[in-house]
């Protein structure tokens, strides 16, 4: 609310005194603020041009308005002045300068911009205002009680402002988020690179180099919006039926897989490859396939290094076993052919001796390091080694059948 003064305060003729400087004083202003606000020093043209003037010239009217109203006593509790009449309507000029507001944001510029220029235009104003109230008689303190008015109003003013400001920055950056998701969304489903483009343009986004697919499955523990990780909110996003997927730009950069293990930690989350932003289905493909295989058990041997499906998966880690897991009839038909010396044992012999039999391929027959992987004594690494000798036989010394025995084995087939 905007202080009144005792009308005595204010001499006859003082109104018509202001209201005789409004005449060459919006030049004036617009003159100072283009001189001592740079972001303004350009000509005043089209949309810009009208909305200062514009602005400047309310402000002066609405001004002689509340001093107008400024010949009564200060505002009691319920909002009328002492006299009974009501504050000044202000409501239709504050949205003049809500949209000024508003028209900062869109031009890129700050809000602090926009407030120094009201700062100028009310040094200016008070200038040409004082001197012509004291040539109308006006003493002291009605001179005092004529500036309070003056930038209790620029106050007012500029609080509207500020609340445009605010409202189209908060619009804008919801716009900008919807227009993200709608980005995750065609990066996803593999749509048009030029729709893809121009929808970036319009979330003022620039599409990244390369990029991977994440894939943060359903969780029965949370629903989806509380598993969302602490990733950046520039992080394109989609949701395809309860999953969430993000597509993190430059995932191969210094510092960036550590990244992305500390925020994906507990989630179960899936790490595509590394591709250009054009190839993203792919990247989210191999995502999506190596969590069905996790899901199946067809990881094989790489489970110890993913945990119970709660850590992160990099696909790049584990492509032979994602080879292994793309038939999965093959790899187990292989397997009973290949492993079919085990047959008939218990199962509890089988499991140990097939255990070591992978240890032997992949260390080499190095029965000492084999020994200390499994924790048993070297002297039953030689025990085992030998039973497997006789149930193999040559095979153990064909380079194929090696090959596939370590192959079905990695695969998590005993």
């Amino acid at each position: 609310m905007i202080g009144t003064v005792p009308a005595e305060q204010f001499p006859p003729g003082l109104l018509d005194a202001l209201a005789r400087e409004i005449d060459t004083l919006s030049d004036e202003i617009i003159a100072g603020i283009a001189r001592d606000v740079p972001a303004y020093a350009r000509p005043l043209e089209g949309e810009f041009g009208r909305g200062v003037r514009g602005g400047v010239d309310e402000a002066l009217r609405r001004f002689l308005t509340v001093v107008r109203a400024g010949a009564g006593v200060r505002a009691g509790a319920d909002g009328t002045r002492g006299s009974g009449e009501p504050e000044p309507d202000l409501a239709e000029s504050r949205e003049i300068y809500v949209a000024l507001g508003r028209g900062e944001v869109r031009a890129g510029r700050s809000l602090d911009t926009l407030l120094g220029a009201y700062r100028v235009g009310a040094r200016i104003a008070w200038r040409r205002f004082a001197d012509a109230a004291r040539g109308g008689g006006l003493d002291a303190d009605g001179l005092v009680s004529l500036a309070e008015i003056l930038f209790a109003y620029i106050d007012r003013i500029s609080a509207a402002s500020a609340q445009g400001y605010a409202l189209e920055q908060f619009e804008a950056e919801s716009e900008r988020g919807r227009l993200r998701d709608r980005i995750g969304e065609l990066l996803l489903s593999g749509s048009d690179p030029e729709r893809l483009e121009a929808t970036a343009r319009a979330a003022a986004f620039r599409l990244p180099d390369t990029l991977a697919a994440v894939l943060i499955p359903a969780s029965r523990d949370a629903p989806a919006h509380q598993r969302a990780p602490l990733l950046p909110p520039d992080v394109p996003r989609a949701r395809a039926r309860d999953d969430l997927w993000a597509f993190v730009p430059d995932p191969a950069g210094p510092g960036r897989r550590g990244w992305l293990e500390r925020t994906l930690a507990g989630l179960g989350a899936v790490v595509g490859p590394t591709v250009g932003w054009r190839e993203a289905p792919e990247s989210a493909a191999r995502a999506s396939f190596a969590q069905a295989a996790r899901l199946a058990g067809r990881m094989g041997r790489c489970g110890a290094a993913v945990g119970e499906g709660r850590e992160v998966l990099f696909t790049d880690d584990h492509l032979g076993a994602l080879v292994l897991a793309g038939d999965p009839r093959l790899v187990a038909d292989l397997a009973r052919r290949r492993l079919a010396p085990l047959d008939g044992l218990p199962a509890k012999v089988r499991h140990r001796l097939a255990e070591t039999l992978l240890q032997w391929l992949t260390l080499r027959g190095q029965r000492g390091r084999i020994a200390a992987v499994l924790q048993v004594h070297p002297q039953t690494v030689r025990y085992r080694l030998t039973q497997l000798r006789t149930l193999f036989g040559t095979a153990l010394d064909d380079p194929d059948a090696r090959f596939e025995l370590e192959l079905v084995l990695r695969a998590g087939h005993t």
